[in-house]
């Protein structure tokens, strides 16, 4: 009995923690496995939106309200704003009368959690970003005195401009607070929300990126994608054409680099220069695969490719996302190495191309001695792995992709399985096509 008590707490905990996360659907399938998961405890019955439960738990201990969970530093009121039970129409009602019931019995709406900083507000905002099913109880944490910090301005930038606009609305002092905020409608490329924040008083020469780290607003623009008319919304409110990114680069620089002329004019327009170097002119003709250029250069310089910065050099790994491989044998060609990597995910050029579906970049990488068994510094997964899951977004950045193909190519290349599982209802699954090959080579299923 000890021993299934014990096995049955370990259920309710990965139940708890996929219902808070980003896991919805393995905390379902949890409680269709053990439906006594339901009548479990307060928590719960607080994540479920069981109102009767937690009504009868507050009257038999009212001081459930404030106590923390031991693990996570959570009070009930966390777990209710965080749940993505929201996500299921038939508890999003109940969810939201569970948050107005411990607000009422007195919860604290601006507890901060012993870990993580997190208060009810950035979890009820980051739990909007799915679905705007959250936003009845987003807005009874701002009636109930919420205070609005720049971090949930920023997450509420994933949601959308309804949820800015709410937030907002409690801000007296937006020009002081909204840092960070403008990050996240500058990576979705959200041109409504970035006016809405600049119209209500966020400076963008006071940019913080998502880390919090002051950082210059037109760079991180850049490498989000951003459209050119949100970068001229930027200028106008104040950005600084010339405030070079992290890696030194300006931003005429860095516009060059990305081949994105269109950007270039417009900041030479609010007065910016043209300073690229030897190398971005290297880089430049390597991307247009203008063979006859990059020749020229490296006949007039040929120790320019030992001058690449790791970030130019991540070049390669950009080019090999779209599928160019005639870039990417140029640039092979001139010395950019084959294990660079990008600086997001810390990926190669293997990954991304196979992430991409690109036959015809993963072999030219492939022929040249990619490391099949590279690892990406943020999800810990080989090439194979990210084709696997790139078959399933459809991620189509590469013409004619074609991931069945590269799934077997990788096979046949002699690519570990290790640490690909197939778990049907999940994010970040092959798509069946895809499945039905790694299942045929002995990958394990859920």
């Amino acid at each position: 009995m000890l021993a299934r008590s014990r096995s049955f707490e370990e259920v309710v905990e990965l139940f708890l923690a996929a219902s808070v996360g980003y896991r919805v659907g393995r905390a379902a399938r949890l409680l269709a496995e053990h439906p006594e998961i339901a009548e479990h405890g307060l928590a719960t019955a607080v994540v479920l939106g069981d109102v009767r439960r937690v009504e009868r738990e507050l009257e038999a201990d009212p001081g459930l309200t404030g106590r923390r969970d031991p693990r996570t530093g959570w009070t009930a009121l966390h777990a209710v704003c965080a749940s993505r039970w929201h996500l299921d129409p038939a508890r999003a009602e109940g969810l939201g009368a569970v948050a107005r019931i411990l607000l009422d019995a007195g919860a604290d709406p601006n507890c901060v959690c012993d870990h993580g900083r997190w208060t009810p507000l950035a979890c009820a905002v980051t739990g909007a970003n799915s679905d705007r099913t959250n936003e009845p109880i987003v807005r009874l944490l701002l009636d109930h005195g919420a205070t609005v910090q720049d971090g949930d301005l920023y997450a509420a930038g994933f949601a959308g401009s309804w949820c800015v606009r709410m937030l907002l609305e409690h801000v007296p002092n937006v020009s002081e607070v909204a840092a960070m905020a403008l990050g996240a409608p500058i990576s979705t490329g959200d041109i409504e929300t970035v006016r809405l924040l600049l119209d209500a008083g966020a400076d963008p020469a006071s940019y913080r990126d998502g880390d919090g780290r002051s950082a210059a607003v037109v760079p991180d623009a850049l490498v989000a994608k951003a459209p050119a008319e949100l970068i001229e919304v930027l200028l106008a409110y104040g950005a600084d054409a010339t405030a070079p990114g992290p890696d030194g680069r300006s931003p005429y620089r860095l516009a060059s680099a990305l081949d994105r002329e269109d950007v270039a004019g417009l900041l030479v327009r609010f007065g910016a220069q043209d300073d690229r170097t030897a190398v971005d002119r290297l880089l430049g003709a390597c991307r247009k695969a203008d063979r006859e250029t990059a020749m020229r250069l490296m006949a007039e310089d040929p120790g320019l490719p030992g001058q690449l910065t790791a970030a130019e050099a991540s070049t390669i790994v950009s080019a090999a996302e779209v599928g160019d491989a005639a870039a990417v044998a140029l640039m092979l060609d001139v010395g950019i190495p084959i294990d660079s990597r990008n600086e997001g995910h810390g990926a190669t050029a293997l990954h991304v191309a196979a992430h991409s579906g690109s036959v015809r970049t993963v072999t030219l990488l492939l022929a040249h001695g990619a490391d099949i068994e590279a690892h990406d510094r943020v999800f810990d997964a080989n090439p194979l792995a990210w084709a696997a899951v790139g078959s399933g977004e459809q991620a189509a950045s590469a013409p004619d992709p074609d991931w069945e193909e590269v799934v077997r190519i990788l096979l046949d290349a002699g690519s570990s399985i290790d640490g690909i599982v197939l778990e049907a209802g999940e994010v970040s699954q092959p798509s069946p096509e895809v499945a039905s090959i790694l299942r045929a080579r002995g990958v394990s299923s859920r």
